[in-house]
């Protein structure tokens, strides 16, 4: 009896192992069994995806069972989407579609549909490219506008710079044909709509002149009518979509096609500057240098600290013009010469002045962007006829080379404008003789030997000694020319210089000496 329990003991003690592991495996197979049990088996059946939710941007616009009557709607909406100034809008994003289970009253119908996708592209027609016109000069330069009015506007505004101002111009676009958006510009008058491409041409026989004939045209000359206007450059207008931000303003456009806000570059003379100095250093021609600087050309000369213009800002669009333009120039007299066999070469005397005659000339002057290019004379008419200058020559041979002991005066006509002696500023040694112009020609006094020829002094400036022999030198100071050298013998009425301005003078004079052992004396005692 004792030994039963103790042997049921022993055998749960000796399974126990065992029958904890078959329980832990049957807790493994039906919890794995559970995981792969089919939906079927588990719940009721979900109801399989039969529409498509579309989506614009991230907000859903409505319902459709097929993709097909969605797209169908995006173009009608899309169609009907235009900006402030009625023009159509280019819109590149397209819709998103997902699916899902949808019963028929949760369809969106055709009309909503197209309303909800209108009313998302408006919210979102910023982020849209919009028509524009895309003006284009060149091959590289182009800048989009709102409208044809705008353009019309910024072009005229560019014309405008270089025509009267009581003279009307349109611009126009005219349809370049075989294209589908691109016009060219082009400059129409309003009195008579005569296009500038086909302005009328004026036929000369005249020669055809350029910036070189100058000296032929008056400075301050208007130009009558403008005949023609029309773009130097290759110019079109195409309309086409561009973004938003890209549109410019009229004024911002104008400034962008002139270059108007822009300042000229310029160059301040310094010490030992020249003209031509100046446009080498500059890398540039002289005659563009008088270009940007008129008026330089005549005066001829230029301070230190003048500032000289030597570049200009380029337009894109550059304006070429033809200007009918009346002046005057003079007919130039001619020079009618008369000799005189008992008068020494050399003396010349003016018996009639003569006048000049006067001409009315019509021209048609081409220009770019307001510099003249060239003129083609069409029409001349004599306003005065000129007179003939009448000179008395003298061909009387030199007497001698050697000294007469008789002085003349060494100019003819001049009058004296300063005497011998005592004046002002201490003692004048000579007779100051003017009145002429300069190159007026300067005689020996008398035959002899050339002492000293050129520059003498800041007092006598260029100057001629000769010696007559015995003592006696005669001088000409203040001579614009010297034409004698030293150690050369001239004869009495030879001319020697000109007379000028050199040194220490007030005007155009010859200062005349006589000297004997090298004390001046009063010429007027002596002379012929």
């Amino acid at each position: 009896m004792n030994g039963a329990p103790k042997y049921k003991d022993n055998l749960l003690f000796k399974y126990n192992k065992e029958i904890i592991l078959i329980f832990c495996s049957l807790f493994v197979f039906f919890a794995i069994g559970n995981i792969f049990v089919p939906d079927k088996i588990q719940t009721k059946a979900t109801p399989t995806a039969n529409a498509y939710n579309v989506v614009y941007k991230g907000k859903s616009v409505g319902i459709v069972s097929e993709k097909e009557s969605a797209n169908n709607a995006f173009l009608l909406a899309r169609a009907n989407i235009k900006d402030e100034n009625g023009e159509h809008v280019k819109i590149d994003n397209n819709l998103e579609y997902y699916l899902e289970y949808a019963k028929d009253d949760q369809i969106t119908d055709e009309e909503t549909l197209v309303t909800n996708i209108r009313t998302a592209l408006i919210e979102d027609i910023d982020s849209f490219m919009i028509k524009a016109y895309v003006l284009k000069i060149g091959e590289d330069f182009q800048v989009a506008l709102r409208n044809e009015d705008d353009v019309k506007e910024v072009l005229k505004r560019a014309q405008n710079k270089y025509i009267n101002t009581n003279e009307s111009f349109e611009v126009d676009l005219v349809r370049i044909p075989y294209t589908i958006s691109a016009s060219k510009p082009v400059i129409v008058k309003s009195d008579n709509i005569e296009i500038a491409s086909n302005k009328k041409t004026i036929k000369s026989s005249a020669k055809e002149t350029t910036d070189s004939d100058s000296d032929e045209k008056k400075d301050a000359e208007t130009p009558v009518e403008t005949v023609g206007i029309s773009f130097a450059e290759k110019v079109e207008v195409v309309k086409e979509f561009v973004d938003r931000d890209s549109i410019t303003s009229i004024t911002e456009a104008t400034g962008l096609i002139t270059k108007e806000n822009e300042e000229n570059k310029t160059y301040a003379v310094v010490k030992g500057d020249t003209l031509s100095g100046i446009a080498a250093k500059n890398d540039m021609k002289l005659s563009k240098l008088y270009e940007l600087n008129p008026g330089v050309k005549e005066k001829r000369f230029i301070n230190i600290g003048q500032e000289l213009i030597i570049t200009v800002p380029e337009p894109e669009l550059s304006i070429a013009t033809e200007e009918k333009v009346i002046y005057t120039k003079p007919i130039k007299r001619d020079v009618k010469k008369v000799e005189n066999k008992n008068k020494y070469n050399g003396t010349n005397t003016v018996l009639d002045n003569g006048y000049d005659g006067e001409m009315e000339v019509t021209a048609i002057v081409t220009k770019v962007n307001g510099h003249e290019k060239s003129r083609s004379v069409v029409g001349e008419k004599v306003i005065k006829e000129p007179k003939d200058k009448v000179i008395e020559i003298g061909i009387k041979p030199f007497p001698s080379k050697g000294a007469t002991g008789n002085f003349i005066y060494p100019v003819v006509g001049a009058r004296v404008t300063s005497p011998f002696g005592y004046r002002r500023g201490g003692f004048h040694h000579g007779l100051d003789l003017g009145h002429l112009p300069i190159g007026a020609p300067i005689r020996a006094s008398d035959g002899g030997r050339v002492v000293f020829a050129g520059w003498k002094s800041r007092t006598y400036g260029y100057c001629v000694d000769i010696d007559h022999g015995n003592g006696v030198l005669t001088r000409y100071a203040h001579c614009n020319k010297v034409l004698v050298k030293k150690g050369q013998n001239v004869s009495q009425y030879q001319q020697i210089a000109e007379l000028g301005n050199t040194g220490r003078s007030t005007g155009p004079h010859v200062h005349f000496e006589i000297r004997f052992n090298g004390v001046a004396a009063n010429p007027k005692k002596y002379l012929d």
